[in-house]
């Protein structure tokens, strides 16, 4: 009996060293099996974004080229600018003129470039026989009170566009927006029948674009 004694306790030793190992062993598997899980989890979550990613980066990329072609035109176009300026400093500052107070009217610059090249041929200090000044061939005896008109001035660039404007701009009012009808008024009056005016306008240069011809029902 005494010998049997320590051989059974070192059986239970062992089988108690035994137990615990193989508890270990079956815990770290269930966490290395756990791990493996997430692993695969997070694959599979990859992978069904995967193809998302990639349309975004694509798309990131195409508008990346698409701001750097922009860059690259507006880059040019300032060149160009400055070469046009120092080329035609005059005509130059009337095509900025134009495109800044044309907005500020509510017309589209092609327009009133037509109207000039018509009225004037873009000549600052045109005078017509009947007293029509500058660029836009503003009527002084006919426009001097309304407008508070500054004969000073009446050849200045800026203040000649302005002044034309304001009178198309009453005219397309008075007309209930028939541009037809205020170029005609803005040329001919309420006494005169150049039925020709409008085919000139049309006609010009300046008012050939599809687009702005669409916008400003001016041009056939």
């Amino acid at each position: 009996m005494m010998t049997n004694y320590p051989l059974k306790k070192c059986a239970l030793l062992l089988l108690s060293l035994l137990t615990i190992s193989v508890s270990g062993l079956l815990l770290g598997f269930h966490e290395s099996n756990r791990n493996y899980e997430r692993s695969l989890a997070h694959i599979r979550y990859l992978q069904s974004n995967l193809g998302g990613l990639h349309g975004q980066l694509v798309q990131m990329n195409e508008e990346a080229i698409r701001h750097e072609q922009q860059y690259a035109r507006i880059d040019f176009l300032e060149y160009q600018n400055a070469v046009f300026q120092k080329k035609f400093p005059d005509f130059s500052k009337i095509v900025n003129i134009t495109y800044n107070k044309s907005k500020i009217f509510g017309f589209h610059p092609n327009l009133i470039m037509a109207v000039m090249q018509v009225e004037s041929g873009f000549n600052p200090l045109a005078l017509s026989a009947v007293g029509a000044y500058g660029l836009m061939q503003v009527h002084y005896a006919v426009w001097k009170d309304e407008l508070k008109i500054d004969k000073n001035r009446i050849f200045d660039i800026d203040y000649n566009i302005g002044l034309g404007l304001k009178i198309l701009k009453q005219y397309y009012d008075l007309s209930g927006g028939d541009i037809r009808r205020a170029l005609f008024l803005y040329n001919n009056g309420y006494r005169y029948q150049n039925t020709g005016y409008l085919a000139k306008v049309n006609d010009s240069l300046y008012n050939q674009d599809p687009e702005t011809a669409k916008r400003i029902g001016v041009s056939q």
